[in-house]
């Protein structure tokens, strides 16, 4: 007889030890130590209150991690990863965790459950499409291994926050997947491109990650959108990236991750400079509370 735990009722070896289990022969390896893991919950503002644990008596065999956040007036849950020991799998675990995570999102109130899957794991899509989740959007990591040039026409004034403000520009996106959004980006910073007329003609969040001996080892970039009302949108573009890609005397990589394929006048601009696709994933959603509209696969 499996039984399910919460997190909070669990020690953090137990979640580790499901999490290592669960993604064993994944499509990468997701492997981690106690230090990574337990800054991953914080990092990603997983609830110990939503997540799961699965027990085969008093070993963990699965887990299905969940936080929530208040957008607007409603509050949207992300999973932040299901997985089941490959001993147990194909034994409806799977199904198990998603339903009795779905029975506490709807306790706690939420609006719209959200997750990103693998889209080459068309088995766990198929698990979440038979509980009520339907695909909306692409999601693609992007990645440049070499410098590109971009030209700054100066027309465009840059001012960096953090990225917390980002949530308060009248043009945020707040319908995109939870890895890009400003509360997953507690070190990162806001660019706000300004244009001569006073208004934002663009916007990013961005972090820089350096190498142990301080040297810029990677740029990356989790959140960025045009002002599509802009008169010349590729020069808005090469001004934006100049500032977030900068010319520097050693070679860094330069990311755009968790990006949307529908955002594609940045995507077809960001293909034609060299960038290509690393990782591509579906961005699925479920009506939690009644007569919630999800919209369409895009």
């Amino acid at each position: 007889m499996y039984q399910i735990k919460r997190l909070s009722e669990c020690t953090l070896d137990q979640a580790l030890e499901a999490w290592n289990k669960g993604f064993e022969g994944y499509f990468f390896d997701a492997t981690m130590d106690v230090d990574r893991f337990a800054a991953r919950l914080g990092q990603e503002n997983i609830s110990a209150s939503l997540s799961i644990i699965a027990f085969d008596g008093e070993t963990p065999i699965g887990l299905l991690l969940s936080g929530f956040k208040k957008i607007g007036e409603n509050l949207v849950a992300w999973n932040g990863g299901t997985g089941v020991a490959a001993t147990h799998r194909r034994k409806g675990i799977g199904k198990l965790l998603v339903d009795k995570a779905c029975e506490l999102y709807e306790e706690k109130g939420i609006h719209t459950s959200t997750l990103e899957a693998i889209s080459k794991n068309d088995q766990a899509i198929a698990l979440y499409e038979s509980k009520g989740y339907k695909v909306v959007d692409y999601v693609i990591h992007l990645s440049l291994e070499t410098s590109v040039d971009f030209n700054d026409s100066l027309e465009y004034y840059p001012i960096y926050t953090s990225a917390h403000d980002a949530q308060y520009l009248s043009g945020y996106h707040h319908d995109t997947p939870w890895q890009s959004q400003w509360w997953c980006m507690k070190d990162g910073l806001t660019l706000q491109l300004m244009g001569t007329d006073g208004e934002t003609a663009a916007y990013a969040m961005f972090k820089r990650q350096y190498s142990p001996d301080g040297t810029l080892k990677a740029i990356v970039v989790t959140h960025c959108f045009i002002n599509e009302k802009q008169n010349d949108p590729e020069k808005v573009l090469e001004a934006l990236f100049f500032q977030l890609f900068p010319p520097t005397v050693a070679p860094y990589q330069c990311t755009v991750a968790f990006f949307q394929t529908s955002n594609k006048m940045v995507y077809d601009y960001l293909t034609e400079k060299g960038f290509s696709m690393k990782v591509e994933q579906v961005w699925m959603k479920k009506a939690i509370a009644a007569g919630v509209d999800i919209g369409h696969k895009r």
